[in-house]
């Protein structure tokens, strides 16, 4: 699990973490591993339990978690990708 923590008062945290996020997600996915964008980030730290985590971590005291990836190995195969509905997509040129 990787969490991802940005400056409070910055004003492009939320889109930046995601950003990151979701690079994490394709390079995890070209190396064979499995991953999931968990947001809910500063709900988890909003505790006593949840401070005390990031104090013994060293994250700055201005510094929010904005969210998490999970990753992992898939027991079995890797799923696949449902072809996309006709007319769904429209390019262009």
């Amino acid at each position: 699990m990787i969490a991802i923590f940005s400056q409070g008062n910055f004003m492009f945290k939320t889109a930046d973490a995601f950003c990151m996020a979701e690079n994490i997600v394709l390079q995890a996915t070209e190396l064979s591993i499995a991953s999931c964008i968990i947001s809910r980030g500063e709900e988890t730290f909003d505790s006593e339990e949840g401070r005390a985590l990031m104090k013994e971590w060293g994250v700055p005291d201005n510094y929010i978690c904005q969210g998490f990836v999970i990753l992992g190995y898939i027991d079995g195969e890797q799923p696949v990708s449902k072809p996309r509905k006709p007319g769904r997509v429209r390019i262009i040129e």
